[in-house]
């Protein structure tokens, strides 16, 4: 009974005590998470931590009896004394030898994160600087002993990439040498430079980037350390230009990260590429091979300038390598070399079929070699060197002149290349060198040489032209040239079956800006100059039109034209052929041969000296002056001209022949004939003026029965008068002629314009005549008569003798056998 009452009360025993195992179990529990294990606890962890490399401060520590010992508020250090935090953990769960935690011996196995967050200072030294944050992390970090971690399978994410980490690594241990940090802040300033450009990426959220790193090494010696890295991106956009795939494979030995493999993928084509990095020294070289649309995606993913006015619609290629270094504030200096072509580009508006240029890039400067513009009509090969914002070029093209006309809006040159206009065949080659400055549209310079064929310039036909030439915003200066013009539609080619081209050599022809003007020196050749003016002065040309050669005459132009209002013209030609031209004169064409002269433009006005000539069988020398107002003015002289040959130009009846001498001073408006004022002498000789029958009624009897019919008869041959033209009327009063027995003096007039004449004419009988009229004393041997009517036949009558002018008188009552004196002109 006592054993039954024993075993009853020890079962009692037993049950409180488990009652109270429990009950204290529970209280423990609950007094551990509420006030935390005891700091004695948490020392022993960062001690048994600290033996693997580490350094912790645990902030509280806490059991779950699901979970195990909780640490939150986790700080790591980079050295025993906790000065400079490595990261933070906000929480994580320590999981301890349980065998020796029972022997009261506190062995760390591993730590495991659940859904934390690790917050990273980039700058170790500095724990308020930039962080690094790793959001949702889970993973195991296995502590097996001897400073050996071991990372398993560790995820998170860094600016929304997923991040998968696994690392085997010998903790730090000290040496007593102070522990390099700025290799670990170098590191997480490379991360967080990547990190930041991460960040302006737009993709899916169902299909984040992911990278997959895994590390190997010990801690004390950065040169056994060794890192992969894999990167995964499906559908990435920065800055409206869209990728739709992005691979990377890099490795990390020590201090130096290669990226061993790169790949882009977007519409137009594939970017392939590799670089490595030195961390310590900052500095590293890569290569790249692309047919991705080169200039958006430069634009916007490394923030180069947009390139202005070009546009590229074909394919494009960029094969490049080089080095770079990144300062203190992570700024690239990047020099690269490499080949690029574009097809189907537009350069301002102008197509090209393919651009291409093997390049240098050093530090922003741009070096192009093997430069070539190609098009189905020329290309344009050479190279530059682009120092911003100053840019050379060295360039030979055989690109159209319309490809030109863009490049120069509204500098000097603009006006000269829209003057060009392009015929069958036409062709450019241009070598030319020179620079500009992109921010200063006046300053550029250029110096070369080219040549063109069949091309117009101001409507003037062109079968070729070469030259040499310096070009700038102040001058445009084309010197030692050649130039034949073509003259298959030039109506004085057509006129008279001249010739159909005309070279000239030039020695310089420059415009000056600032002053508006041209300068011309030496043009020689032989060749019509209305053509060659009108390529500078138009205007001028047109009045030179006038002068119409059968042939072009051997010419020499130097001067200056004013191509602005300001009639600063002052121009000299010099002309000479052997050939015929046409004149129009006094309303008539006339034919010249054998013309040579002097011709000077100043302003609207051209003079025309020492001209000589001949014309109608004789010599004739002359001057002009051409006013802008349509004013010509001039002197002529002429020796021995027919008078046959005259009379057919200007359409008047003569018998016979006979030459004419004279000279004239004229102004005439506009050609018009009835403008003209004038003055001048004419005499005539050996010409059949008229005849006079000597013996009157009987003069016919006379002649039949001398079988002669100039018997009985005599003739007019010499004339001299002095004239004036005012209004186109022509005047006289002292015209004389006579013949054997009779001497004549007139005045009167001749209307050039209509054609008529006006003449009264006295005759005085000399000889057998004086006899013959002797009975008749109230006439004595004089005579006066009045012509009227058209010039080809006007109607003479008879009039009443009256007193003649004074400057009739003398060669009216001369002996009738004296000659008429020809003046010396």
């Amino acid at each position: 009974m006592y054993h039954l009452h024993l075993k009853r009360n020890l079962r009692s025993l037993a049950f409180l005590l488990v009652v109270l195992m429990l009950v204290a179990g529970v209280y423990s529990l609950w007094w551990a998470n509420h006030t935390g294990m005891p700091q004695s606890w948490r020392a022993a962890i960062e001690r048994e931590v600290a033996k693997q490399g580490a350094h912790i401060r645990i902030g509280s520590l806490r059991y779950f009896p699901f979970q195990g010992v909780t640490a939150t508020d986790l700080r790591i250090y980079s050295e025993p004394e906790q000065l400079n935090e490595f990261s933070r953990l906000e929480r994580v769960v320590l999981d301890f030898d349980k065998t020796k935690l029972a022997r009261g011996q506190i062995r760390l196995n591993k730590i495991v994160l659940v859904d934390v967050d690790l917050v990273m200072p980039v700058d170790p030294t500095k724990p308020n600087s930039e962080i690094l944050t790793v959001t949702g992390a889970n993973g195991t970090v296995l502590m097996p002993g001897n400073r050996r971690l071991e990372v398993r399978n560790a995820r998170g994410k860094i600016a929304g990439i997923d991040v998968t980490l696994n690392a085997r690594i010998v903790g730090y241990q000290d040496n007593g040498k102070p522990k390099d940090e700025s290799k670990i802040g170098r590191r997480r300033k490379l991360i967080a430079k990547v990190v930041n450009e991460l960040e302006k990426w737009k993709f899916s959220p169902d299909r984040p980037p992911a990278i997959q790193v895994s590390v190997d090494g010990d801690v004390n010696d950065s040169s056994s350390i060794q890192a992969t890295a894999a990167l995964q991106v499906s559908g990435i956009e920065q800055n409206g230009h869209f990728l739709e795939e992005i691979t990377a494979q890099a490795e990390m030995k020590g201090d130096l990260i290669t990226v061993t493999s790169l790949r882009a993928i977007d519409s137009r084509g594939v970017l392939d590429g590799r670089l490595d990095y030195d961390i310590p020294k900052r500095e590293g070289r890569f290569d790249i091979s692309s047919s991705l649309e080169i200039p958006r995606l430069l634009k916007a993913w490394l923030g180069t300038p947009a390139l202005k006015d070009i546009l590229i619609g074909g394919k494009q290629r960029l094969d490049a390598q080089g080095t770079f270094t990144l300062n203190e504030e992570n700024a690239p200096s990047i020099q690269v070399t490499g080949h690029a072509r574009c097809e189907s580009v537009m350069l301002r508006g102008v197509p090209f079929d393919a651009v291409g240029s093997s390049f240098s890039w050093r530090d922003g400067d741009l070096f192009l070699r093997d430069l070539r513009l190609t098009r189905a009509d020329g290309e344009a090969q050479g190279r530059a060197l682009v120092e911003w914002p100053v840019v050379r070029l060295k360039l030979h093209t055989t690109l159209p002149v319309s490809v030109y006309r863009p490049f120069f809006t509204g500098l000097p040159l603009e006006k000269v290349l829209e003057n060009f206009s392009e015929r069958a065949g036409a062709a450019v080659d241009v070598s030319l060198e020179g620079g500009l400055d992109l921010t200063n549209r006046y300053a550029w310079a250029y110096t070369g040489g080219g040549s063109v064929k069949n091309v117009d310039y101001r409507g003037v036909p062109v079968n070729s032209a070469a030259c040499k030439f310096t070009l700038n915003h102040h001058e445009l200066d084309f010197y030692d040239g050649a130039v034949e013009f073509n003259y298959d539609d030039y109506p004085l080619r057509k006129a008279f079956d001249g010739a159909r081209a005309g070279a000239a050599k030039v020695g310089r022809i420059r415009y000056d800006a600032e002053s508006k003007t041209v300068e011309v020196e030496s043009v020689t050749g032989k060749i019509w100059v209305a053509p060659m003016v009108r390529l500078f002065a138009p205007k001028i040309a047109d009045t030179l039109e006038q002068y119409r050669f059968h042939q072009p005459p051997e010419l020499t132009g130097s001067g200056r034209v004013d191509v602005t209002p300001q009639e600063r013209t002052a121009l000299n030609i010099t002309f000479s052929t052997e050939q015929a031209a046409d004149y129009q004169f006094l309303g008539e064409n006339i034919t010249i041969n054998r013309p040579s002269g002097q011709v000077s433009i100043r302003g609207p006005v051209v003079n025309v000296a020492d001209l000589k000539l001949d014309a109608f069988g004789g010599p004739v020398a002359a001057k002009f002056q051409h006013s802008g107002a349509g004013k010509l003015e001039g002197e002529l002289s002429w020796s021995d001209l027919s008078v046959p040959s005259l009379a057919s130009a200007y359409r008047f009846p003569v018998k016979g022949g006979g030459s004419v001498t004279g000279r004239i001073d004229f102004s005439i408006m506009n050609g018009k004939v009835e403008t003209m004022d004038a003055e001048g002498l004419l005499a005539v000789q050996g010409a059949e003026l008229f005849t006079v029958p000597m013996f009157g009624p009987l003069t016919p009897l006379i002649g039949s029965v001398l079988n002669s019919e100039s018997a009985g008869i005599q003739q007019a041959k010499d004339a001299f008068c002095n004239f004036s033209i005012q209004d186109g009327i022509l005047s006289t009063r002292d015209f004389q002629t006579s013949t054997k027995s009779l001497n004549f003096a007139g005045e009167g007039s001749v209307n050039l314009n209509e054609r008529t004449v006006d003449m009264t004419m006295r005759m005085n009988a000399r000889g057998l005549l004086q006899l013959i009229t002797r009975p008749l004393r109230s006439i004595s041997g004089l005579f006066q008569f009045r012509g009227t009517g058209p010039l080809k036949d006007p109607e003479w009558q008879s009039m009443k003798f009256t007193e003649p002018p004074e400057t009739q008188r003398e060669s009216l009552f001369a002996p009738p056998k004296a000659r008429v004196i020809v003046q010396e002109l």
